[in-house]
C-alpha cells in the first residue's frame, strides 16, 4: 500500500512539475533557515552546560546604586579571598582578570625572539577556577600553578608558541617585555560555547598577590572590567544562600568611596543571558530569531496549501474516479499525505544543501564555528526528522482532507463543483494575507534597523573622527613619548598628533568620583576621566565653549569639564564654573575651561559627565590625524617611526571609524539577519502569490471569456485580479504595521539617541509590498486578460 502511495505520488509530482518545483524550493528555503536558526539558538542555550557541577556554581556581580543604577559582572580584586574566608558553604572560589592586548615574547637559544600581540588571549587566574569548571589539564600539574610567575596554555597556544604540547612544558615566555612566566601545564582546548573559557593564556594570580607594591589586590574601592569572581557551592546550597549573606558581607568590607556598591550571586546557568550581570548575549534577539524561523516555516506551508488547493480542479476527476472505484476518504487522505511527504523529503535535501552553503556565512556573521555532524549529532538529526513530520502534516493535512472530501458525482461532471470544497477562496485570502502581514512586518523591521544603524554611524558625534588613527604607547617614559610625537608630526601626510589616555569615544573608560571643593561627599554619579595633551582639542576638533585649553604638564594641574558635568554640578553657564576648584578622586585643582558635549560612548547611552586633565604618565595612545593624501605611505612611515622607537614591541593601530563601528557590531549582525530573512520571507511570499494567481486564473477563466465577449476592457479585467491583491495587501498592512511598530519601539528603547518611527517607514513597506505583488502576478494577470475568449469558452 505504502509503495503504491509513493509511486502514484511520484507520478503526480512529475506531471505537475512547476507546482512541484515551487513547493520544493519554498519549503527548502524555509527548512534551511530553520536549520541554521536552530543551530544558532541551540548554541547559545548550551553555554557552559557541559560543566558537571554547573548547577552549583555562580558568578558574582556588582550593583552601583548612584544617581543611575548600573550593574556589571566585575568585582573588586579581594572578592574571592574574602568569600573563601567568610563562608564554609562555599566549596571553591576563584578570580579571573582579563589582561587584553598582551605582548608575548618567545626566546629560543641562538634564534631571534618571536613576538605575538594577543589582543584578548591572556588572563590572570586563581588555580581554583580549574577545580570549579571542567577545563582539564592534559599535561602538567595544577599545584605548580599556585606558584608566582607560572602559566597554563591551551593546546592551541602551546602548539603555536612551542610546536607541541610536550615541548611547551617548563618553557618560558615574557609578557609585555617585563615578566617571565614558566609553562607548568597545558589545558585541553576549550569548547566554543563557554563564557568562562574565553582566554587561552593563563598566568598565575599569585604573581600579582606576591607583589608587595601592588595595592589593587587588597583594594575594595575599585573595579577593573573583565575581573570576575566565580564560586562553587557545597551540596545543598545555592546562590540564594549567598545572596542572603551579602548585606552583612558588604558592611564588613565596606569602602567609604564606594558606599553604594552591592553584590549579587548569579547562577551560572542563567549568566549567559542575564541582561545585568551576564556576558552580553541578548535573549530577546535569540527568541526573535526563533520566532522568525517559525514565521518562515508557516509562510512556506501556507504556500503549499495555496498551491495544493489551486490544483484541486486538476485533481477533482481523479478523486471522483478513485471514489467510484471504491477508494475510501481515509485512503485518499493518506495518498495526498504521501505526496506531501515526498515533496518534504526533496525539500529537506534542498534545505540541507542550502544550509550547508549558508553556514559559513552565518559563522562569519555571528562569530561562531558551528558545523554539521548529522552522523553524530543526535539532536540535530531528531530536529530535522521532527521538522519533516511537522511540515508534512502542517502543509498536507488540510489539502488532503479537502480533496479527499470531494463528492464523486460533482467531481466527474467538470470539477467545477468541487472548487468551493477545495479550501474556499476566503480561506486562501486569510492564508495569503498572513503571508503579506509577515513579509511587511519583516520589511518594516529591516527598514527601522537600517535607519537606526545609519543614524548611529552618520550622525555628528561632536568631534572629528575621519582619518584619525590611534596607536598604542608601550613606554611609560614621558620624554620618549614626547620624542615620538615630534617625529610623527614631521611625517608628510600627518596633520596633527595628540597624546592621550583614550580618544573621545572609547569602549573602555576610567570612571571615578567627583565633588566641588568643600563638599562633604562625592556626587552620586561617576565621571569619565580623560588624560589629554594640549593638542587633543585641536586634533579631534572639540569646541571650547569658554576658558582655555590645558597647558603641557607631566602631572595634573588643572581641569577642563564638559557641559554635562557642568549642569550636573548645578551651574548654568560655563562662565559660572570656570575658576572653581574641583576634587576628582582626591585630585584637587581649578577648572580652566568647558568643552561642548560630545558622544563618548555608543548611542545606547547618554553623554557622560567628563573631566579632562594633562598627565604625561597616563598617555597610553597617540591619536594621529592624516590629511588623506597617500594614506598607505603615511601609515607605513608611522609604523617605521614607531617601531624604531619601540623595537621590542609589535606595532598595532586602529582607525577611529573602525573603533566606533565596534559599538554597533551587534546591530550590524541584527541588520544582516533581518534583511536576509525579510528577503527570504518575501521570496517565499512571492511563491504564495503565484499560487493564488494560478488559482484565480483557473477559477475565472470562463468568467474572463464571458466578460470579454460582453465588451470588458483589458484594464478592467486586470483590475478584476488587482483589486484582490490590493485589498489583501492593505488589510495585511493594517495588521502588520501596529505590531511591527510595537516591536520596533521596544527595540529602539535600548537607545538614548534614536530615530522616530515616522509614516515614511511604514509607507516604504507598503509600497515595496505592492511592487513585489505587481511583479509576481503581473505576467499571469496580463496573460489571462489577453487570452482569446473563444478558447476560454470552448469547453462550454
Amino acid at each position: 500500500m505504502i509503495k503504491n502511495y509513493l509511486l502514484i505520488a511520484y507520478r503526480n509530482l512529475r506531471k505537475h512539475r512547476t507546482y512541484t518545483a515551487l513547493n520544493i524550493f519554498g519549503l527548502g528555503l524555509s527548512i534551511a533557515c530553520c536549520i541554521l536558526i536552530f543551530m544558532l539558538v541551540r548554541h547559545h542555550y548550551s553555554f557552559d552546560n557541559f560543566h558537571k557541577n554547573i548547577t552549583r556554581t555562580a558568578l558574582i556581580g556588582t550593583e552601583s546604586k548612584l544617581e543611575e543604577v548600573t550593574r556589571e559582572n566585575s568585582v573588586p580584586y579581594p572578592m574571592s579571598l574574602a568569600l573563601r574566608q567568610e563562608y564554609a558553604f562555599l566549596e571553591k572560589t576563584a578570580m579571573i582578570s582579563a589582561r587584553d592586548n598582551s605582548l608575548i615574547t618567545i626566546s629560543s637559544d641562538g634564534q631571534a625572539p618571536v613576538k605575538f600581540q594577543e589582543e584578548i588571549g591572556r588572563a590572570m587566574v586563581e588555580p581554583e577556577l580549574f577545580e570549579i569548571f571542567d577545563f582539564p589539564l592534559i599535561r602538567g600539574n595544577l599545584d605548580d600553578f599556585r606558584q608566582p610567575q607560572t602559566a597554563l596554555l591551551t593546546e592551541k597556544m602551546a602548539i603555536k608558541y612551542f610546536g607541541s604540547t610536550d615541548a611547551a612544558l617548563n618553557k618560558t615566555f615574557k609578557v609585555n617585555n617585563r615578566t617571565d612566566y614558566r609553562v607548568v601545564g597545558v589545558l585541553r582546548n576549550f569548547p566554543e560555547n563557554t563564557d568562562v573559557g574565553r582566554h587561552s593564556i593563563f598566568t598565575s594570580w599569585s604573581t600579582m598577590t606576591s607583589d608587595s607594591t601592588n595595592r589593587m589586590v587588597k583594594n575594595w574601592g575599585g573595579i577593573n572590567g573583565g575581573t570576575h569572581c566565580f564560586v562553587k557551592f557545597r551540596e545543598g546550597y545555592t546562590a540564594a544562600n549567598l545572596e542572603a549573606m551579602f548585606p552583612a558581607f558588604r558592611e564588613k568590607y565596606f569602602h567609604p568611596e564606594v558606599r553604594e556598591w552591592w553584590y549579587h550571586a548569579v547562577p551560572m546557568q542563567a549568566a549567559h543571558f542575564d541582561p545585568d550581570y551576564g556576558f552580553g548575549a541578548n535573549k530577546k534577539h535569540i527568541l526573535a530569531l526563533a520566532l522568525i524561523g517559525i514565521f518562515l516555516l508557516i509562510t512556506a506551508c501556507v504556500n503549499f496549501v495555496n498551491m495544493a488547493t489551486a490544483q484541486a480542479l486538476n485533481r477533482a476527476r481523479e478523486v471522483g474516479v478513485r471514489k467510484t472505484m471504491g477508494s475510501t476518504r481515509n485512503q485518499l487522505f493518506w495518498q495526498f499525505i504521501a505526496e506531501t511527504g515526498l515533496i518534504v523529503v526533496f525539500s529537506t535535501v534542498i534545505g540541507l544543501a542550502l544550509a550547508h552553503i549558508g553556514l559559513p556565512k552565518l559563522n562569519n556573521l555571528a562569530g561562531t564555528s558551528l558545523a554539521f555532524n548529522l552522523d553524530t549529532d543526535i539532536m540535530m538529526f531528531g530536529f530535522i526528522a521532527a521538522l519533516m513530520v511537522v511540515i508534512t502534516f502542517l502543509a498536507g493535512a488540510y489539502p488532503g482532507l479537502s480533496l479527499s472530501g470531494f463528492h464523486p458525482a460533482e467531481s466527474l461532471k467538470s470539477g467545477s463543483g468541487s472548487m468551493q470544497r477545495a479550501g474556499g477562496f476566503s480561506l486562501r485570502r486569510i492564508l495569503v494575507g498572513t503571508q503579506f502581514a509577515i513579509s511587511q512586518a519583516l520589511i518594516i523591521a529591516a527598514v527601522v534597523v537600517t535607519a537606526q544603524v545609519e543614524y548611529s554611524q552618520n550622525t555628528d558625534l561632536g568631534f572629528h573622527r575621519e582619518g584619525i588613527v590611534n596607536v598604542g604607547l608601550p613606554s611609560s617614559e614621558p620624554t620618549q613619548k614626547s620624542t615620538l610625537k615630534q617625529q610623527l608630526s614631521a611625517i608628510s601626510g600627518v596633520e596633527q598628533v595628540s597624546l592621550c589616555f583614550q580618544p573621545p569615544a572609547s569602549e573602555g573608560n576610567w570612571q571615578t568620583g567627583v565633588r566641588m571643593q568643600g563638599a562633604a561627599e562625592y556626587e552620586p554619579f561617576p565621571v569619565n576621566f580623560k588624560f589629554i595633551d594640549e593638542h587633543y582639542l585641536e586634533t579631534f576638533e572639540l569646541k571650547l565653549l569658554y576658558g582655555r585649553n590645558v597647558q603641557p604638564s607631566d602631572t595634573i594641574r588643572e581641569f577642563i569639564v564638559n557641559e554635562a558635568l557642568m549642569k550636573k554640578l548645578g551651574f548654568n553657564t560655563p562662565q559660572e564654573i570656570v575658576g572653581k576648584i574641583l576634587d576628582v578622586d582626591h585630585r584637587v585643582f581649578p577648572i580652566v575651561g568647558v568643552v561642548k558635549d560630545f558622544h563618548n560612548r555608543s548611542f545606547h547611552e547618554d553623554i557622560n559627565p567628563q573631566v579632562f586633565a594633562s598627565s604625561a604618565d597616563n598617555f597610553d595612545q597617540a591619536a594621529i590625524r592624516l590629511n588623506g593624501n597617500n594614506t598607505a605611505a603615511t601609515l607605513a612611515a608611522v609604523e617605521k617611526t614607531w617601531s624604531d622607537m619601540f623595537p621590542e614591541y609589535v606595532f598595532d593601530s586602529e582607525f577611529m571609524d573602525d573603533q566606533i563601528a565596534r559599538f554597533y557590531e551587534q546591530e550590524s549582525v541584527i541588520l544582516t539577519l533581518v534583511r536576509g530573512f525579510a528577503g527570504i520571507a518575501v521570496l517565499i511570499g512571492c511563491l504564495g502569490l503565484y499560487g493564488l494567481a494560478a488559482f484565480m486564473v483557473t477559477k475565472k477563466t470562463k468568467e474572463i471569456g464571458i466578460r470579454k465577449t460582453l465588451g470588458a476592457s483589458i484594464p478592467g479585467i486586470l483590475w478584476l485580479f488587482g483589486k484582490e491583491y490590493f485589498r489583501l495587501i492593505l488589510l495585511a498592512f493594517l495588521i502588520a504595521s501596529p505590531l511591527a511598530r510595537w516591536a520596533m519601539n521596544g527595540w529602539l528603547e535600548g537607545y538614548a539617541y534614536r530615530i522616530s518611527l515616522g509614516i515614511g517607514i511604514f509607507l516604504t513597506s507598503l509600497l515595496a509590498t505592492f511592487g513585489i505583488a505587481l511583479i509576481t502576478v503581473g505576467v499571469q494577470s496580463v496573460r489571462a486578460a489577453l487570452a482569446n475568449p473563444v478558447q476560454s469558452l470552448r469547453s462550454e
